[in-house]
């Protein structure tokens, strides 16, 4: 092997060990996905952040409030003449309320994040050195929506259902869903339905994928997943044997970003299985994640 094709393979070894699966993602595939869009519609699968929306213990409260108001500013600004107001507002929060997407400094085994860094060499009072959501390029690449409800015929999957490998090879084969290396991986379950209408339910026993399929995920170069539940994997309190595997499986030894709270109701009632997907991240230094509102374009 010459000096210029062994640089070009640790080039790739580099970029992939930055950025994971998303690698999978190249000039050729989005050349591809873009030409998914036949009809022009654009889908939002982000739900609106409000004050009394669902929100997992573990990652804090979310509140904001109205920080600088027309009448204040007027005076603040009360030199000029157009007579200027200004509403602003301040946000707290964590970086995984809402919708959001894990970064691949979330999940460890140990102290070992992905790529066999050590949390302890790489970590920060603000996040990490390396892995952080800043390092996250946007995504744009072909989505593939597997919509378990419809396939089993029922509005949506029963609490703590593990979504067997099984499960999505016979869905593909109903519905004739060909996968692509690169391909964004959406998994509905029917939980977007209890988004603010039954937030206990919400955020209790959620159904999701089992270890097999995110090994499957990764085997298959898949560049990113996501769900429209708050933990993507089944989390009952019944299972304590292992906390969030799945995480661990993509994040921490495969290097997959998790999308999360994702809302997929629109886009499943659109009866669709693929379509053009779209995410971008906040970029924030070193962060563990961030709030996002991908599209889905058909």
């Amino acid at each position: 092997m010459d000096s210029e094709v062994m640089n070009r393979e640790k080039s790739k070894r580099s970029r992939f060990n930055e950025i994971g699966t998303l690698d999978y993602v190249n000039e050729s595939s989005v050349v591809r996905a873009a030409s998914l869009v036949k009809k022009g519609i654009v889908l939002s699968l982000a739900h609106t952040y409000e004050i009394d929306m669902p929100t997992v213990w573990f990652h804090g409260p979310f509140f904001y409030t109205n920080f600088r108001t027309p009448e204040n500013t007027l005076g603040m600004f009360k030199q000029f003449k157009n007579r200027l107001g200004s509403l602003v507002c301040r946000y707290e929060l964590s970086d995984h309320t809402g919708t959001h997407v894990d970064s691949l400094n979330h999940a460890t085994e140990g102290l070992e994040m992905f790529g066999g860094r050590s949390y302890k060499l790489f970590s920060t009072d603000s996040g990490t050195t390396e892995l952080g959501i800043d390092t996250m390029p946007p995504v744009f690449t072909r989505g593939v929506l597997l919509d378990f409800p419809s396939y089993f015929g029922i509005d949506i999957l029963e609490e703590s259902y593990e979504i067997s490998l099984k499960d999505v090879r016979n869905l593909a084969r109903k519905k004739a869903i060909g996968f692509r290396a690169g391909d964004a991986i959406i998994f509905y379950t029917g939980y977007s339905k209890l988004w603010r209408k039954d937030s206990s339910r919400y955020l209790s026993s959620t159904p999701g994928p089992g270890p097999q399929v995110a090994k499957w995920l990764l085997q298959n170069k898949f560049s990113i997943t996501g769900s429209d539940t708050c933990n993507f994997e089944v989390a009952s309190d019944e299972n304590n044997k292992e906390l969030f595997p799945c995480h661990q499986i993509l994040i921490k030894r495969g290097g997959m970003h998790i999308i999360e709270n994702l809302n997929l109701d629109e886009l499943a009632s659109a009866g669709v299985t693929e379509f053009l997907f779209v995410c971008a991240p906040l970029k924030l230094k070193g962060g563990a994640g961030s709030p996002v509102a991908p599209i889905a374009v058909i």
